[in-house]
């Protein structure tokens, strides 16, 4: 008799656009498969700080720094997964501190950065600064990560409220980045042992998972976003587009870059 066996599939887009204000694109990103035996991927988006030279080359040491995980052999526990992902953010640190002291001209530069190994059935993931990672469940409040920024910070305290981010004087100022001025550190979230912010996270068929730079989430709301998904998540290539005009049409004050990923179940005899 013939076995019916499911075939799980990632199904991923990315696109990334300077946006109307700025004149080049200060963002850089990854999207590889890592290890196909278990189609596991690293997505990486790093959005880059010090103005336009010192931006643009600060995310592409980062970019570079984490494309040499690819040459690594996947970890099987998640302990050793989180251990290597974070190692590489110390990596890409001090890479582009160095960078900067070797030239005063890109002294001080920075970038923010969400990183994820993601496979068909779990996602670990990473971040420093204002990049995000969404996690969209059909019928469920989105898991969204938390930003790195003095707003993030006066939200939490009660200081503003969600509608005041979008025009408030320090929305851009983060707390947390990759290189900036020699010596300064920088804190990456979720820790391995939180209970509340769990490092590793589960996913399902029909959930979409997006990272981005700010300049999506700087431009388009949560709700938004969620409507997008929900009219475009089964196409990952129309859903990143969609996103990007979304911010553009909000004005695209900043450089936009997006990854989009879900995954498809197909049955089949054998």
């Amino acid at each position: 008799m013939d076995n019916l066996q499911s075939k799980i599939e990632l199904v991923f887009a990315s696109k990334t656009d300077p946006g109307k204000v700025r004149p080049n694109n200060e963002d850089n990103y990854l999207l590889e498969l890592w290890c196909p035996e278990t189609s596991t991927m690293l997505a990486v988006v790093a959005d880059g700080m010090g103005g336009h030279r010192g931006g643009e080359m600060a995310s592409k040491i980062a970019i570079d720094t984490f494309r040499e995980l690819l040459e690594t052999p996947l970890p099987e526990t998640h302990e050793e997964r989180y251990e290597l992902l974070l190692g590489f953010f110390d990596k890409a640190h001090e890479a582009i501190q160095e960078a900067g002291c070797e030239n005063m001209k890109l002294f001080g530069m920075g970038t923010t950065l969400v990183a994820a190994i993601i496979s068909p059935t779990e996602y670990l993931h990473l971040y420093a600064g204002d990049c995000r990672l969404y996690h969209f469940t059909p019928g469920n409040k989105p898991y969204i990560t938390a930003d790195h920024s003095v707003v993030q910070v006066l939200l939490e305290l009660g200081r503003i409220t969600e509608e005041d981010i979008p025009n408030h004087p320090m929305r851009s100022v983060v707390n947390s980045c990759l290189g900036g001025k020699e010596n300064s550190q920088f804190s990456v979230a979720p820790k391995w042992d939180s209970e509340e912010l769990p490092v590793v996270r589960k996913w399902s068929a029909g959930d979409v998972l997006l990272l981005c730079s700010d300049g999506l989430n700087g431009e388009v709301s949560n709700q938004e976003l969620k409507s997008l998904v929900e009219e475009f998540g089964e196409s990952p290539e129309k859903l990143t587009e969609e996103c990007v005009n979304k911010a553009l049409e909000h004005g695209g004050n900043d450089n936009i870059t997006v990854i989009a990923i879900t995954f498809q179940t197909s049955s089949h005899l054998c």
